[in-house]
């Protein structure tokens, strides 16, 4: 909700918030049990974060669960 409630906010300037699932990575964190790569978790939020100034925004995304589009329903 606040991602939704934050690009409400910013409609009317050039910034976009969304939401990004990097996707299950494997880390020192969960003992490298993840199924992804840090290189592939990191490639995933930098796509969104150089999202330009017509990107969606209010979004929620996950490539891990929607390979072709990457969004997914609220």
């Amino acid at each position: 909700m606040y991602t939704i409630t934050l690009a409400y906010e910013l409609r009317d300037t050039p910034f976009k918030v969304n939401t990004v699932d990097p996707g299950f990575t494997k880390t020192d964190f969960n003992q490298h049990r993840g199924t992804g790569t840090v290189e592939e978790a990191g490639a995933r939020v930098v796509k969104y974060a150089v999202i330009g100034s017509d990107g969606p925004t209010g979004k929620y995304f996950s490539e891990e669960f929607n390979p072709q589009t990457g969004e997914i329903p609220w």
